[in-house]
């Protein structure tokens, strides 16, 4: 995902030199705030992507068995006592 972001951001820098070669500084009226837009998103999305990611652990570990504590809602209800009545 970072690695992503960083070729998104690269490619818009490498585009908007180059249209500023072309056209002069009236692109950068367009493409700096683009280009801040841009960053500001990718910052966004990773910025939400660890509680999103701790979350479906949460969710994945639920479920699993192996994680799961021994016993139950019903568990021991069935068995009988240990102690037993003396006489």
């Amino acid at each position: 995902m970072l690695r992503l972001g960083a070729t998104v951001v690269a490619m818009e820098v490498v585009a908007l030199v180059v249209a500023y070669g072309y056209f002069g500084w009236a692109v950068l009226v367009i493409g700096t705030p683009a280009l801040v837009f841009t960053t500001g998103v990718l910052l966004a999305v990773r910025a939400s992507e660890a509680p999103r990611r701790k979350l479906q652990a949460h969710r994945a570990a639920r479920w699993d068995p192996e994680a799961a504590l021994p016993g139950g809602l019903m568990s021991g209800f069935f068995d009988p006592s240990k102690q037993r009545p003396q006489g």
